[in-house]
């Protein structure tokens, strides 16, 4: 059996470990001091550790002899270290030092449990043995992070498809990282060492769609004054990825639909049929199979497509997703632009949790990127979130949510503040939206924004 040991004065997280584990054959102990963890881990035989290392001031001593401990035990231990914003009464650099992991407080209760048992399993693997359970491995795979288990499920797909050569059909709302999938599938395939051409067919002007994917003969139309190679061409034994797939016109439709079924196509202007050795992969954001009943997009190509579906889940729908992405993203801006960020502070947490995301993976970058840019000091505050984030805090740590927070004693202004805030929060941030919404100009909701020190 497995052996996990928690420092921590509550017994929460003992408690969710024991009902998270209850049929893995782990076992879950607890001390409430450092003293008797010493004592526990002389006595052997515990693969993880979780220390809880907001410790008291008079505790500090025995936290040293115990990081010393750890040092020696590091071989056999797998040791992750949960921190308040700086590292309690321990220099952060220092638990860093000792620790697999360090996870700042508040913490997810999902990424706990995936390191817990990623630990289990390398510590199973080590020893010659193996280690079962149903909670899913946090996973770098291609570029992608993974802990959730729609996000393992995608993991395992990409694998599968990579292992055919047929078509594969992404979906899946902006943001989510359709193009990474793409990327990785090609990278597994025996494709491999074949060009990978992406196309964004939504940024292309819908009369020179053809043109880009298949090339056109020298005087196909005005300004076409040379023979031009297309992005199939280009691909040529290789993967090519047609994002935005449910923008192509008609025209192009048919001709993509002849590569599909035929593996040949023609250069605009041209008669001379050429060979398509390509694997073809499309991504959307859309429901085409809606698009097929509007007659949108022929149901004909969408089956050649579809013959392989993974669909990439949105962030809000990846348990643990926002704390593990956020954890990575500090220090890689950290190194970009030579920050020192230690922490992100836990209203911030709040706020980033509360927020649905519409914009996903890309959204969060962009947002954890403009924070760490903006810091000045070692910790991100919720100061440094745009306004719309903050707002969808403020809606959701009301009692009741889907209530107006009003009370008696409050003033005026206060009842604007919150209302303003609130209208902000269901409209995602949108302040044209909101402006409508409240049925006054958006020169009106900056005025009030600035009053009320939201802008």
């Amino acid at each position: 059996m497995s052996k996990v040991l928690v420092v921590e004065r509550t017994g929460n997280i003992q408690a969710m470990l024991k009902e998270r584990f209850s049929g893995d054959h782990v076992s879950v102990d607890s001390v409430p001091l450092i003293g008797g963890a010493t004592e526990k881990l002389n006595s052997g035989g515990y693969e993880v550790l979780i220390w809880d290392a907001v410790a008291t001031k008079t505790e500090q001593s025995k936290g040293l002899e115990l990081l010393d401990l750890l040092t020696k035990d590091s071989s056999r231990t797998y040791i992750i270290v949960l921190t308040d914003q700086g590292g309690g009464p321990f220099p952060l650099d220092r638990l860093k030092a000792y620790a697999h992991r360090t996870l700042t407080r508040p913490v997810d209760e999902d990424e706990i449990c995936a390191l817990v048992t990623q630990a289990l399993h390398q510590q199973a693997s080590r020893n010659g043995g193996s280690f079962r359970s149903e909670i899913p491995v946090p996973l770098e795979f291609e570029g992608m992070l993974g802990i959730s288990l729609p996000m393992q499920e995608v993991f395992q797909r990409i694998l599968e498809a990579a292992s055919e050569d047929i078509s594969v059909l992404i979906t899946g709302e902006t943001g989510t990282g359709k193009d990474m999938v793409a990327a990785a599938i090609h990278k597994r395939s025996r494709r491999k060492s074949g060009p990978y051409v992406a196309v964004n067919t939504g940024a292309m002007a819908p009369e020179l769609i053809a043109s880009e994917l298949f090339g056109h003969e020298k005087g196909a139309y005005t300004g076409a004054v040379v023979t031009t190679k297309g992005r199939f061409e280009e691909a040529h034994t290789g993967t090519i990825f047609l994002d935005e797939i449910s923008t192509i016109n008609e025209k192009a439709q048919v001709s993509l639909l002849r590569v599909l079924e035929t593996k040949t196509f023609r250069r605009v202007g041209g008669e001379k049929d050429i060979c398509a050795d390509v694997r073809v992969i499309a991504a959307t954001n859309e429901n085409l199979e809606e698009a097929v009943k509007q007659r949108r997009f022929r149901d004909d190509l969408f089956y050649r497509l579809d013959v392989f579906h993974i669909h990439v889940p949105a962030l809000r729908e990846r348990p643990g997703g926002i704390t593990l992405l956020s954890n990575h993203f500090v220090p890689h801006f950290n190194a970009i632009y030579k920050k020192r960020v230690r922490a992100v502070a836990p209203e911030t947490w709040r706020c980033l949790r509360a927020y649905s995301w519409p914009g996903n993976v890309r959204e969060l970058k962009n947002v954890i990127q403009r924070a760490v840019l903006m810091a000045k000091g070692e910790e991100l505050t919720p100061d440094l979130l745009p306004l719309r984030i903050r707002a969808a805090s403020s809606v959701k740590t009301n009692a009741a949510a889907q209530q107006f927070p009003i009370h008696a004693g409050m003033t005026l202004d206060a009842v604007e503040r919150e209302f303003i805030l609130m209208t902000l929060a269901l409209t995602n941030g949108n302040k044209k939206e909101a402006a409508r919404n409240l049925g006054i100009s958006r020169r009106a909701l900056y005025d009030k924004l600035k009053k009320h020190g939201l802008f």
